[in-house]
């Protein structure tokens, strides 16, 4: 990792942390984690051409580093071009990413409405790195989406016992709303607190738990 351009990037200043590395490759091409740091940057700021531009480049010159595959797999996910997504996830043979192809793959059996597919994917990620929060979240997002609000609930404590973040109290909220756990409220207050501009943004899916509520009320 180029620490300079790290740094700059973790102070928010990202266009300056982009315009730095870019300059850097443009001296000297000969590092691959320069190039993977610099298209995590595009990736991150939704600059998704020049992310694949740059990682196709960095194919001819590095065509075995699995990495790049990856990165490539996850922009086309991103852009909705899945079959060639799973071009690149197929090519991948570095047991060090096993962990991340699961929960790419997770994510796009998700995308594709096939979810129990998906939670045996990200379950399957979980059980080859037990350490990482996303593939909790993950995991619990997809119960939440099979109305199984209980076993969601379960890995949103497990993801939280990892990581005290906003978005981990505010599912877990969610699901403590809808198995009319009053502790729902001291989780949501916990969100807000880490961050308000998350728990802003995410009011949407407070709407939708209340209206499944309703409904399943009305059903009754």
């Amino acid at each position: 990792m180029e620490q300079h351009a790290a740094n700059l990037y973790q102070n928010n200043d990202k266009e300056e942390a982009i315009a730095y590395l870019a300059k850097k490759l443009q001296q000297d091409l000969d590092h691959p984690d320069w190039i993977l740091q610099l298209a995590s940057y595009l990736v991150d700021t939704d600059q998704l051409p020049d992310a694949e531009a740059l990682l196709l480049q960095a194919k001819t010159m590095f065509p075995d580093l699995a990495a790049i595959d990856y990165n490539l797999a996850v922009i086309y996910f991103q852009v909705g071009k899945i079959d060639q997504a799973q071009t690149y996830l197929q090519q991948i043979t570095d047991p060090d990413l096993l962990t991340d192809i699961y929960y790419l793959q997770a994510k796009i059996a998700q995308q594709q409405n096939k979810l129990p597919q998906a939670l045996a994917y990200v379950l399957t990620a979980v059980d080859h790195n037990p350490q990482l929060v996303d593939n909790y979240l993950l995991a619990g997002d997809l119960l939440v989406q099979l109305q199984d609000f209980k076993q969601a609930q379960h890995y949103y404590h497990l993801a939280l016992q990892l990581d005290e973040s906003a978005a981990s109290w505010f599912k877990l909220a969610l699901t403590q709303l809808v198995l009319a756990d009053d502790r729902y409220k001291t989780s949501f207050a916990k969100s807000k607190q880490l961050d308000a501009k998350y728990f802003g943004e995410h009011q949407k899916q407070l709407a939708d738990i209340e209206r499944y509520l309703q409904i399943h009320k009305k059903e009754e």
